[in-house]
């Protein structure tokens, strides 16, 4: 009996909960990566610099434009097209296919609007890059 009224409840609870906000994602970010960590089969993760991971400290997220912008210092500018964007509530969603010919590359990120942090995935046919740090909007 108390699993009848168990399910009944939590059924009801399913159809009265309001569900995420879903809409596309808008605006830009300008973020810092402080943090980046290489991750591969049996070693494991270490903490790896951004020469090493061939990153630039920098990363513009144009999300109205769909492009990410690259800025290192010393080098010019690489915009990288971004797809499936979305924006979830507090958090905006997004990947995209990187450019490098010497090892291509994939990636996905989360920016929380509400702490500006951001954490973000790349990965290679080697290794997994597991990045994280700090965003502002309306750059």
């Amino acid at each position: 009996m108390r699993s009848m009224i168990f399910k009944a409840g939590f059924g009801l609870i399913c159809l009265l909960a309001a569900p995420a906000t879903v809409s596309a994602a808008s605006g830009t970010y300008m973020c810092a990566v402080t943090d980046v960590y290489e991750c591969m089969e049996v070693a494991g993760c270490k903490r790896v610099s951004l020469d090493f991971a061939n990153l630039a400290p920098v990363l513009k997220f144009d999300f109205d434009k769909k492009v990410m912008t690259s800025d290192d210092i010393g080098s010019e500018p690489r915009e990288i097209d971004m797809t499936n964007m979305e924006e979830m509530g507090d958090v905006i969603l997004f990947h995209g296919i990187g450019q490098n010919t010497d090892s291509p590359r994939s990636f996905s990120a989360a920016i929380s609007k509400k702490t500006g942090k951001i954490r973000a995935g790349i990965t290679t046919a080697d290794a997994t890059l597991s990045l994280s740090g700090d965003c502002v909007d309306s750059f």
